[in-house]
């Protein structure tokens, strides 16, 4: 199934995808057969899918009889008149040719995807320090879950001010709905212990900042979180820190998060998860979404991530097999949007300006058996930063324009280091999930020679590797589809591949715009470039089903 729309910014999609995966079941694999010319859109399953398929078969040039191979019968459909049932939903349109009887569609259903977490995040601002690597952001946009802080090397990820702090400090910490809060943590980033002691911890009320908490003379050990509870929590969408007092002229804060009193979930940390189902309806498939912003970089962000398991009490960096540090580069405006899944992947579209992104999340078509291949989790997006930028880059900005910035499809290592054998698995867009459990970094090597070797690298993505700058349209400007496959070579040579990007191929963009259709039997494809870039070999096509 798919839909399209517009959504306010960056946060607003992240619901709205939401919204889309868990309100109702999703419904795919839709095919045709008979006379009439007509069509059958705006698909969906319903609130109580199941796996099953359907067929929806003419018994009148206006009616259609509707049965599951689990549910049943469920009822007539009349042309031209919406059909919601709690198992299915679809249009079918007249066309200039009339449906006669015994015309068929067929339709798959799976169940709605599974809700493990969501949490819209927050903004921040604070007196000093809302700029520069230790920007106040650093609190909570996750960069700092787990201890050494230094991860990757890095050990900017925090709030630090470095000049004599200007008391009362304060923090604002804005929610984009109300919540209540049960509770808050810290952590301490400096072995000097140069931290607040003294605070209150408030809210707007609307007319009044109002204290729910008071904390005196407390004393943090470096790296160890304190958690602090609130007597008398309250809903509110504006809270703040008040900071009145320093055991130093500095501060140097790590984590801050904000307990929902509803769940215990840390609603300052942009998150979502879901398990889904499989196209069968009984598969377990975890992957995710971080939403990250830094106001003085100007970007606003998803991290798109995949899981062996959930565990609920875990944070998301820290849930078994993570993997992520894979972006969505998105913006604080409207993002037009296409979104596409079934039970067992989903893909976005997102327009930025004049440019397009894509992330992909899910388990690819395998090419091997379930026993053999169980778990075959494929992450796209269209930003990959190998050995991790400065968190205050503006490279991590939708306008980047160099290699890093790809779709999928056409993934590149950009200026990841190149050594010896194979790649970490962060330094492309696409990524893998191996037999092993380890992560692959797959890289299209665009416009190779057909017949040459890579030297340093084994995983590849074909046809991108040689690309499709010779191929023209067919006949009457027709346009071939090509299955993008994915192959995890060995250093003797060898090459595995587990299967194919679904729903996603490659398409020569000769004579071809953005957003061009191209029909395939009973569906659309949407044509997509890679990313701002326009040569015949950099377009891809996503089935809308």
């Amino acid at each position: 199934m798919f839909t399209t729309g517009t959504a306010t910014d960056y946060n607003d999609l992240a619901e709205r995808l939401h919204t889309f995966l868990t309100a109702k079941g999703s419904a795919f694999g839709l095919a045709y057969t008979g006379t009439g010319n007509g069509t059958l859109t705006a698909y969906s399953g319903g609130v109580s899918s199941v796996a099953e398929t359907f067929t929806i078969t003419a018994t009148s040039p206006t009616s259609f009889n509707v049965v599951g191979t689990v549910t049943g019968s469920i009822g007539p459909a009349t042309v031209g008149t919406p059909f919601a049932h709690a198992h299915l939903e679809f249009l079918i349109t007249v066309g200039a040719t009339p449906f006669v009887a015994g015309d068929q569609f067929t339709l798959s259903t799976a169940p709605k995807w599974t809700s493990l977490r969501r949490s819209r995040g927050c903004r921040l601002m604070a007196t000093q320090a809302n700029e520069g690597i230790y920007a106040v952001q650093n609190l909570v946009d996750g960069k700092l879950d787990i201890w050494p802080f230094n991860i990757g090397g890095i050990s900017n990820r925090s709030w630090n001010i470095y000049t004599t702090v200007t008391l009362p400090q304060e923090v604002e910490i804005t929610f984009f709905e109300p919540v209540a809060i049960a509770a808050y943590e810290m952590t301490l980033h400096d072995t000097t212990g140069a931290a607040p002691d003294d605070w209150q911890m408030q809210y707007w009320d609307g007319a009044a900042w109002v204290t729910i908490d008071t904390r005196v003379g407390i004393n943090f050990n470096n790296g160890i979180p304190q958690t602090f509870t609130i007597a008398a929590p309250v809903s509110a969408t504006r809270y703040r820190w008040h900071i009145t007092g320093l055991r130093y002229t500095q501060c140097h804060m790590g984590t801050l998060r904000m307990f929902r009193q509803s769940d215990g979930v840390d609603a300052c940390f942009h998150e979502y998860a879901w398990m889904a189902p499989g196209n069968d309806g009984t598969s377990e498939i975890f992957v995710g979404i971080h939403g990250f912003e830094r106001q003085d970089a100007d970007y606003h962000n998803w991290e798109i991530a995949g899981m062996d398991g959930w565990v609920s009490g875990s944070r998301f960096y820290q849930q078994p097999g993570f993997q992520g540090n894979l972006y969505l580069p998105l913006w604080n405006a409207t993002i037009p949007y296409w979104f596409i899944a079934d039970g067992r992947r989903a893909v976005v579209i997102a327009k930025i300006s004049n440019q397009y992104e894509i992330a992909v999340f899910g388990l690819l078509d395998p090419y091997y058996s379930p026993q053999r291949w169980p778990y075959p989790l494929v992450l796209g997006g269209s930003m990959s930063h190998g050995e991790f930028s400065a968190w205050n880059d503006t490279d991590y900005r939708w306008s980047l324009a160099d290699n890093r910035h790809r779709i999928p499809t056409h993934a590149d290592t950009g200026n990841a280091p190149v050594g010896s054998g194979e790649r970490d698995p962060w330094d492309t867009q696409l990524r893998v999930r191996n037999l092993d459990g380890g992560w692959k970094a797959l890289e299209g090597l665009q416009l190779d020679a057909i017949g040459s070797t890579p030297s340093t690298y084994f995983h590849i993505i074909w046809p991108t590797r040689c690309g499709l700058s010779l191929l023209d349209p067919g006949p009457g400007a027709t346009y071939d589809l090509w299955p993008v496959m994915l192959m995890l070579g060995d250093v003797g040579g060898g090459f595995n591949t587990p299967g194919q990007l679904p729903g996603i191929a490659l398409v020569t963009g000769q004579g071809l715009t953005a957003e061009t259709l191209i029909r395939q039997g009973a569906v659309d494809w949407i044509v997509i470039p890679n990313v701002f870039r326009n040569d015949r070999d950099d377009f891809c096509a996503v089935r809308l089903d």
